[in-house]
């Protein structure tokens, strides 16, 4: 199984923390997963959300996100809330970026990714999910 996970501007040059816990837990061996950034597809850092959550529903793409709040009509929220169907893939939002250098606390976050790809037909229209 291969997916694409796009990570969101808060979470630029974390990419490393993503692996790392791949690695660690074992799953790098069962499953191949992309963490690409905005530039990898020529996305702009400026992309509202409601442009960066239609482009991943288009390419069939995972998006991770760090917790953050509802800021105006464009926001992931406010996007989620008028956007989301039944068949949308779901968000992922890590819960506290900083501690992805922390091994367990990254290890939890793959696992909680791994159950959702594994699973995802079930997740699908569940909008915001929080890893771990």
């Amino acid at each position: 199984m291969e997916i694409t996970v796009l990570l969101d501007r808060d979470l630029d040059g974390e990419d490393k923390w993503f692996e790392a816990g791949m690695r660690e837990t074992g799953w790098d061996r069962h499953l191949t997963i992309s963490f690409k950034r905005f530039r990898d597809f020529g996305l702009p850092d400026n992309t509202t959300d409601q442009d960066v959550w239609r482009f991943v529903q288009q390419q069939g793409f995972l998006l991770i996100t760090n917790n953050r709040n509802r800021d105006g009509d464009t926001s992931l929220q406010a996007t989620l809330e008028r956007e989301n169907r039944i068949d949308s893939l779901p968000v992922i939002t890590v819960s506290d970026k900083d501690s992805l250098k922390l091994s367990n606390y990254r290890q939890r976050v793959i696992t909680t990714l791994v159950r959702i790809i594994i699973d995802l037909d079930y997740y699908r229209g569940g909008g915001r999910l929080f890893a771990p």
